[in-house]
């Protein structure tokens, strides 16, 4: 089949617009390639043709990411049946794949769980599919690494991914937060302890990433036997801080299997 473009877009809000402007800035595709649907731009987009009629969109591009909420997706599910094509990929989260294949008529589903660091190219996104073949696949992990690294993960897992990438850079702000105020408490200003502590956080970040030690070892080079830094961890164990986050995290993990359900 001929199709006018190569990628549709339902949808544009802050994800579909990161992975818009990863595929512009990395070339992958031009502004003539892309189509989208959303009743918020009239007119063109960076240059891309914009409509707001679904079915325009689903029956003119190759492929097509729905970029919208889940609860949006239920309501609008009825302009997807004319589906014309090949392969349908999805950002929502708590929809199955065979939900969409059913919903959109089509057999090739791929459906990715971004992070909100992908708006600034610094995610990680997993991804998983339905019957796509490898020419689809290669093409949506090349989408995504455009803008973050990308796991190929099993759906069965998706909730798990969820708890820790999707939900995690929260989890991160909510450390980093405690990080500067600990240091304000210390007399530094908010500025210097900010800085003092994202920059530690990316550090270490780099550090582990980079490292043949495992976690363990890593965290005991920096204690010194009755020195500051075992002070802290220490207030940490007798606190069951780790076992506290692994409690919110398999939280998040059960929440997110409450909602794929509704």
């Amino acid at each position: 089949m001929n199709y006018k473009y190569k990628l549709g877009f339902i949808g544009c809000g802050n994800m579909a617009k990161a992975i818009i402007n990863g595929l512009l800035t990395s070339k992958l595709l031009s502004e003539s390639d892309i189509f989208i649907a959303t009743p918020s731009i009239k007119g063109k987009y960076l240059g891309i043709d914009t409509t707001n009629d679904n079915r325009e969109v689903m029956q003119s591009c190759e492929y097509v990411a729905l970029a919208v909420k889940p609860q949006i997706f239920r309501n609008i599910a009825e302009t997807f049946a004319d589906n014309k094509a090949k392969c349908v990929i999805s950002i929502m989260a708590g929809i199955s794949c065979q939900t969409i294949s059913k919903a959109c008529n089509c057999k090739e589903v791929i459906r990715i769980m971004p992070n909100t660091p992908c708006a600034i190219g610094e995610g990680v996104s997993a991804i998983t599919d339905l019957d796509a073949d490898s020419e689809s696949l290669n093409f949506v992990v090349n989408i995504f690494n455009t803008i973050s690294k990308t796991i190929l993960i099993k759906e069965d897992y998706f909730d798990a991914v969820t708890s820790v990438s999707g939900s995690g850079p929260a989890y991160v702000y909510y450390f980093i937060k405690a990080m500067i105020d600990g240091g304000v408490k210390g007399g530094l200003s908010f500025e210097q302890s900010k800085d003092l502590a994202i920059g530690t956080v990316i550090g270490a970040s780099k550090m582990i990433e980079r490292s043949s030690d495992n976690l363990d070892t890593l965290i005991e080079k920096v204690c010194s036997k009755g020195g500051t830094t075992i002070q802290a961890i220490n207030t940490f164990r007798e606190n069951n801080v780790a076992e506290n986050i692994i409690k919110g995290i398999d939280n998040c993990r059960r929440r997110s299997e409450e909602l794929s359900k509704l």
